[in-house]
């Protein structure tokens, strides 16, 4: 798979049928999952009434710019990896499609970096200065900010067209994964700090604490233990892959199959990431369930409208 332009000695050596056709049948999987379950969190998100004001914050308009990335994910990447294994499975291939499918990988992957790592700073921002936070973070400078990377994402993928596949990857997995993943690390972990150290400093000082202040801040905690589990679904869908691309690059004894396994395994790995996020916040965001469960009931009593009238 991807094996077009660029030095690669496999590009001429074809995968395994049986490889294709799974890789084919995951991707098929995949998109039927991320579509449907990313929309839901967008509609949840942006469409719930204003009574559930804790559905309407920087964290889940953040959350709401992941879960478009993952709707681009299930409409355009994993159908054109659908279309392309079935005619690798084949023997067919067309350069110019091929090209296309990267693109539409890379591009995904990198406004998730991106936007993780905004949301880290966001996090970052609520937990270590909350006044500053509230005064200063709103709704419009957290679409900026999302517009801003949707407006630079691409601008990473230009040393593609030079390098091929293969390459570029390589050079994608050290600047941009590895990278972000330290540097999401070291944030995360002052983030825990500052929290360990209110914590204790609530402790001591809890009679002369606001009660508003203290809600506020128990609120924002609870944000960031599901930033904490977000972040590591990402640093599992995403270093994996990081791995698998060294051992494509670096391995001189593997063989044209063992690196065509290693190809699949590793953009499979990645758009995982978009089916599994969905379920991710349903199970760490109590809001997002009781908005979802005011959405599901809305409809039921719509739909139920025309047979009480009869």
């Amino acid at each position: 798979m991807f094996a077009t332009e660029g030095q690669d000695k496999c590009m001429t050596v074809p995968p395994p049928t049986s490889l294709s056709s799974f890789t084919a049948a995951i991707s098929a999987l995949l998109a039927v999952v991320t579509v449907p379950c990313n929309v839901l969190v967008c509609l949840v998100i942006l469409k719930c009434p204003p009574q559930f004001k804790n559905l309407r914050t920087p964290f889940t308009y953040f959350i709401v710019n992941l879960a478009m990335t993952d709707v681009l994910v299930g409409i355009t990447t994993e159908p054109m990896s659908v279309v392309y294994h079935l005619m690798e499975a084949r023997a067919l291939s067309s350069t110019s499609f091929v090209r296309l499918l990267h693109l539409l990988y890379f591009l995904p992957c990198t406004v998730s970096v991106l936007s993780i790592m905004a949301l880290t700073f966001e996090r970052f921002f609520a937990i270590a200065k909350p006044l500053k936070y509230r005064r200063n973070v709103n709704h419009f400078r957290v679409f900026v900010v999302s517009g801003m990377i949707w407006i630079l994402s691409p601008v990473f993928l230009s040393p593609y067209f030079a390098m091929g596949y293969r390459t570029f990857s390589f050079l994608f997995a050290n600047v941009v994964i590895l990278v972000t993943l330290c540097s999401l690390l070291y944030a995360y972990f002052k983030i825990i700090k500052t929290i360990q150290s209110r914590k204790k400093l609530r402790q001591e000082t809890l009679r002369g604490f606001c009660f508003a202040n203290q809600k506020a801040t128990l609120f924002e905690e609870k944000l960031t233990s599901t930033f904490t589990c977000i972040l590591i679904l990402f640093a599992i869908c995403y270093a994996t892959p990081c791995l698998l691309i060294y051992i494509m690059n670096l391995c001189t004894n593997c063989s044209c199959e063992a690196i065509h396994w290693l190809r699949d395994t590793s953009f499979l790995c990645v758009i995982c990431n978009s089916a599994i996020n969905p379920f991710l916040y349903a199970w760490r965001l109590p809001s997002f369930r009781k908005g979802l469960r005011f959405m599901m009931l809305g409809i039921s009593r719509k739909s139920s409208l025309p047979k009480n009238s009869t």
